[in-house]
């Protein structure tokens, strides 16, 4: 078996366990004979897989300090349009999920992140008792948010996250760190005379670590708010992932790579960055500047499907140029393939030369960026949290945070063109 089996296992008899336990309590008695030969036959079981689990990760571990990355890892080849790898620490093999893959396993209907807050505040968990018991199991104040809910609210992010709709792929990590090998640069053939040696490329390959780095998102509700709102599960689940998607998107592309904040795009090393401007920004007056953009990443050998993200005000402008007719400016078949979005998150008063309101445009194949992601997502709730200025416990308040943790990395970091200097 293989990590994930092996934990899963253990899970299972973790769960029923629970199960017997739960049982017994619940009719106000002590375990039968039966139940606790069952119950210590499954200890002994899932004690003897978290032993065979921590030793494979020791094992895993001296391997990876033994061995270098480039023997040890994977090609990061395609298949089926989905990036594969394999983590250089544990061995297993790493899938990366597109937009449309779900990191739950099955589809979630039940009761969202409000429902379990007002679970947690006012002790009434109508529509949410699946998750009374997890949180009464939790340490006072923090709330570890049941899997199938938290998969289904990170899947909220990923879903509201522009980067990943042009194609970003997540990495899913069951540890805060996450080695994988890339190619970072075609391997060479060439044709070899009878007899005669062949020249072999230098090394092609490194790897990338993803670390995980903690993203926050909080809210304060009153408890008028959480007691009587029909609708507190939509308004706290939209809002809480919202915030935590817009942040995301931002830091994908701008991030600053110091700690503790991940490096974007537009900060890593080996990416295009193409200056329109130079001196005093620069007026978009037709898609030809797109179309060398992407002309630049065909010649790097990427192929696409392409994707395009500038701001608002860039996608208004390039929206009504217009012919001698006064007809819409017909795309060029390059840029018309491309799928253009828009985002917020690039600003329209960065400074190029003389010119401070200029704008980014990030052209790019989308699939070669990676959103490492724990799958756990943490909820605190208080009545009496402060800071500087106020008070939840002063002011009637919930005040609610919710944290994930995420890293970004690139496959490939040729297969971005960043345009700078859009007036």
């Amino acid at each position: 078996m293989n990590f994930k089996e092996l934990r899963a296992k253990r899970d299972s008899y973790t769960n029923t366990m629970r199960n017997i336990l739960n049982g017994a309590e619940k009719e106000n008695r002590g375990l039968t004979a039966a139940e606790s030969r069952d119950f210590d036959g499954l200890k002994v079981k899932a004690e003897d897989l978290s032993t065979t689990l921590s030793r494979a990760s020791q094992l895993g571990e001296m391997r990876a300090d033994i061995e270098r990355p480039v023997t040890s890892g994977a090609d990061g080849a395609t298949e089926g349009g989905m990036i594969y790898g394999r983590n250089l620490r544990s061995g297993d093999e790493v899938r990366t999920l597109a937009r449309n893959e779900a990191i739950a396993d099955q589809p979630y209907s039940g009761p969202g992140l409000g429902a379990y807050v007002r679970g947690i505040a006012t002790g009434r968990w109508n529509g949410a008792d699946e998750l009374r018991d997890l949180a009464e199991s939790s340490t006072p104040g923090s709330f570890l948010v049941p899997t199938p809910l938290a998969n289904y609210a990170i899947d909220l992010v990923r879903n509201q996250a522009r980067v990943i709709e042009a194609g970003a792929y997540t990495v899913p990590m069951e540890s805060n760190t996450l080695k994988i090998a890339r190619l970072t640069s075609d391997v060479t053939a060439g044709w070899k005379a009878e007899n005669a040696a062949l020249s072999f490329s230098d090394a092609n390959f490194d790897a990338v670590t993803f670390n995980a780095q903690m993203l926050m998102a909080g809210s304060k509700l009153s408890i008028e708010v959480v007691e009587d709102a029909i609708n507190v599960d939509a308004i706290v689940t939209n809002s809480i992932t919202k915030a935590l998607a817009l942040e995301l998107d931002r830091v994908a592309l701008y991030g600053t790579g110091t700690a503790p904040q991940p490096k974007g795009i537009k900060l890593q090393t080996g990416v295009t960055i193409t200056n329109l401007g130079s001196t005093a920004g620069y007026t978009l007056v037709d898609f030809s500047k797109y179309s060398a953009a992407i002309a630049t990443l065909l010649g790097y050998n990427f192929n696409g499907p392409f994707s395009i993200l500038h701001s608002a005000r860039t996608a208004g402008e390039l929206d009504s140029l217009q012919d001698t007719l006064h007809q819409p400016l017909r795309q060029p078949d390059l840029v018309a393939a491309a799928r253009k979005l828009i985002t917020n998150q690039i600003p329209n008063n960065l400074t190029d030369g003389t010119a401070t309101t200029t704008s980014d445009a990030f052209v790019g194949q989308f699939d070669q960026c990676m959103i490492g992601l724990r799958t756990g997502l943490v909820l605190e709730v208080s009545r009496v949290a402060a800071d500087a200025t106020n008070s939840a416990f002063a002011n009637g308040q919930f005040w609610i945070r919710a944290y994930l943790r995420a890293d970004i990395a690139l496959a490939h970091p040729k297969a971005f063109n960043v345009l700078t200097g859009i007036l």
